[in-house]
């Protein structure tokens, strides 16, 4: 799983009340080596790497869950954890061992299943399927593997030294609509994912060009494959055989970036210092626009309609390009702010945004605005999230926050005056209110937009930055199910909150325990005795209770999702504290 690490975004009351109780040590954990490093997985396990090798520990649980030292020392930079899988890669040079880390059984190790090397792991969550490039005996292979089971259900072998010479770039490889396309010294081999057999062999491509682009529709014979040195740039179209279907390639503009397929054919968007965009004839590959069509500034995001690309560049200019005939539909930009950080579309062909210095709601049909842009008093970290209750923004500059609802209107609320120079860096909706928060401070507003509390505690040093670690899938799906939401896209975002909500087999049993550990905050900051952690209520700022660490660098980790500390109190020991 892959693990989302934040800054502490833990805080303390105003008031100097002091803490009802103390946080009890649970659990010391005395290893057989030196520790070297420490990684929350979900599941409520943490996985500390030492030089004998992984010890695994369970939250809430008196002893070791289990010790893996096939491989000895393990470095930080030696462990890997998988995309939505509960797995760990451990590497050692080219060698690859997956172990799932809740039981601790190794269910695959390069050496042992006949790869002399495995140079890349990709998980694909969605098909259940775990791909690896590396070598065996037979020379450079693609092998696919069960995600739950890790059994081999095919190896492909490049072997073919005619077509593909000798070498291939196994650390690269690109995918599209079900195929998936390897880099080799000739050119460039096309596999099928399913079948798991070589399609074909393209051994036209420049040896030394690095950049390469790969887009497919397999159901038309549509085969596109763009290379570029950064100078020159080409486009090869490729039909189901691996075949050339133009005399030579067909020289572009400019690197590409993106290839994507419109009704109106291959849309290419390139760069070469500006960002530019392309129209081709699928069937010809030839240029449909007479001339690329130019952005102004770097690009923020283009979004592609059936027949309109809208776009947005850091220049503060938006607009829209007509994908028919690559004209620009508003005879002027709709002019912003600079540098955009974020840009959300509306019904009735309004566009939501928000720049470093404004935010705004503007019609992408007339290019006016909804209504007069709101200008920043000083804009120093902006941060927004979606009020699905109220169906509004709440935007935060830093230095001001706001409500502003879909129809343009928009509310102050309040200044934020964080100490120690600190600004917002999380929202968080809550029954009692909408929390703010940075490392040292904390502020929650009620949904009719009044002070509730707000505290600060002085930090212990600048060097002194906590470490939590959050449910990586869950925490990812609820932050894609809020963007959603706040796009319109109700649909998509009840399928991706309910996917967070049923985790299957052992994490839905586990994660279904940690629903009470969510209504606390955690500092850290020097106590009376020395630098520790104080507990707070979220809804209301009360310090709960406070754990003395005793070390001026505390090394720790915070399993947020079971409410448990995990403190390293010696080189050879580990320190659990209970929070919940």
């Amino acid at each position: 799983m892959k693990k989302i690490k934040l800054c502490t975004m833990l805080f303390l009351t105003a008031f100097t009340a002091f803490a009802q109780n103390s946080i009890k040590e649970n659990n010391t954990f005395s290893l057989p080596g030196t520790i070297e490093t420490m990684k929350i997985a979900s599941g409520g396990i943490v996985l500390v790497g030492t030089s004998e090798g992984l010890t695994a520990i369970e939250a809430h649980s008196n002893n070791v869950a289990y010790q893996y030292n096939t491989l000895g020392k393990i470095k930080p930079e030696e462990m890997t954890m998988m995309d939505n899988l509960p797995y760990v890669i451990l590497t050692r040079g080219y060698t690859k061992v997956i172990l799932n880390y809740i039981s601790g059984e190794e269910i695959f190790n390069s050496l042992k299943s006949g790869w002399s090397s495995v140079s890349s792991i990709k998980s694909d969550f969605t098909n259940q399927k775990i791909y690896m490039l590396g070598s065996n005996a037979q020379g450079y292979a693609f092998g696919v593997f069960n995600a739950n089971t890790l059994a081999n259900e095919g190896i492909i072998n490049f072997s073919d030294k005619k077509t593909m010479g000798v070498y291939i770039d196994v650390t690269r490889y690109y995918e599209s609509n079900g195929k998936l396309f390897v880099r080799t010294e000739k050119g460039i081999v096309c596999v099928d994912k399913k079948s798991f057999k070589i399609d074909w062999a393209y051994d036209d491509l420049d040896k030394v060009w690095q950049f390469i682009s790969v887009i497919t529709n397999p159901e038309k014979g549509l085969f596109f494959v763009t290379e570029s040195d950064g100078k020159n740039s080409l486009l090869h179209k490729i039909d189901n055989s691996g075949k050339r279907t133009t005399k030579k390639p067909v020289k572009l503009e400019a690197t590409t970036q993106t290839l994507s397929f419109v009704p109106q054919g291959l849309l290419c968007q390139m760069y070469d210092g500006k960002t530019s965009f392309q129209l081709y004839n699928v069937q010809t590959a030839e240029k449909i626009w007479e001339k690329p069509v130019e952005i102004k500034g770097s690009l923020f995001l283009a979004e592609k309609t059936q027949n309109e690309i809208i776009y947005a560049s850091n220049s503060g200019l938006i607009n829209t390009i007509d994908l028919n005939n690559g004209s620009i539909k508003l005879k002027k930009d709709i002019k912003t702010g600079d540098f955009f950080s974020q840009m959300i579309f509306l019904e009735n062909d309004n566009v939501f945004y928000i720049t470093s210095i404004d935010m705004g709601i503007a019609n992408l049909k007339t290019g006016e605005y909804v209504k007069e842009p709101i200008k920043f008093k000083k804009a120093t970290n902006m941060i927004s999230s979606f009020d699905e209750k109220n169906n509004r923004f709440v935007v935060s500059t830093g230095t001001e926050l706001y409500f502003i609802t879909k129809d343009g209107t928009s509310t102050k609320v309040t200044d934020i005056k964080f100490k120690e120079d600190e600004t917002p860096s999380k929202i968080e909706f809550r029954d009692s209110g909408i929390l703010l928060g940075a490392k040292q401070n904390n502020l929650m507003i009620s949904y009719e937009g009044k002070i509730i509390y707000e505290s600060y505690y002085k930090a212990p040093g600048q060097s002194l930055a906590a470490k939590i670690a959050l449910g990586a899938l869950a925490a990812t799906l609820a932050s894609q199910s809020l963007n959603q939401n706040m796009a319109g896209n109700n649909k998509d975002a009840n399928q991706s909150a309910s996917a967070a909500g049923g985790m299957a087999g052992e994490f839905s049993k586990r994660f279904g325990a940690t629903k009470d550990t969510k209504n606390f905050l955690y500092i850290l900051t020097k106590l009376e005795d020395g630098i520790g952690l104080v507990k707070l209520n979220k809804d209301n700022g009360t310090k709960i209770a406070e754990l003395l660490l005793k070390d001026k660098k505390p090394t720790y980790e915070v399993d947020d999702d079971f409410g448990i500390l995990y403190f390293k109190s010696d080189k050879k020991q580990i320190k659990s504290y209970d929070l919940r």
